[in-house]
């Protein structure tokens, strides 16, 4: 059994907490609409509490403890209950990091981020994970949005 995992932009902790309610993922078009919900960018298998505090601890310089202390990594705004799926923030930090990165800060937060936390990525696969999420983070900031994360089990 796997993790599915999906980011995506919300203005607020509520509007995200909606994305329970698609059982696709925030990516999965409206009915009425045929769009998709939320801007949203599947990262396969980096969960938003251990890989997520690895990449902002490289990203931020900070130490991995003091970054998933941070009130908003991987808090809790919507659950499915326990066979999910769950939406947790992203830390504005993180978002921000994100966002002011170009290419080739996240290609060296990548080559160190396989380093420390995921010595099994290799830092291509993890740079090109990152290059969607952070455009995500810069369209997020763009419209005063912050970053979640939709996470489901898979078989």
């Amino acid at each position: 059994m796997g993790i599915r995992t999906e980011y995506f932009a919300a203005p607020t902790d509520e509007v995200a907490a909606t994305a329970l309610h698609t059982p696709g993922g925030p990516s999965e078009p409206d009915q009425h609409t045929d769009l998709p919900r939320f801007d949203a960018v599947a990262v396969p298998s980096v969960d938003p509490f251990v890989m997520l505090g690895g990449l902002a601890g490289v990203l931020s310089g900070r130490p991995y403890g003091e970054v998933t202390a941070h009130p908003r990594h991987g808090a809790l705004v919507g659950s499915g209950g326990d066979e999910g799926p769950w939406i947790v923030t992203v830390s504005q930090t993180l978002a921000d990091d994100l966002a002011s990165a170009g290419p080739t800060r996240l290609a060296e937060a990548a080559r160190a981020w396989s380093d420390g936390a995921t010595p099994t990525a290799p830092p291509r696969n993890l740079a090109a994970a990152l290059l969607p999420l952070a455009a995500l983070a810069v369209r997020a900031a763009d419209e005063g949005y912050r970053l979640y994360c939709w996470t489901s089990l898979t078989d």
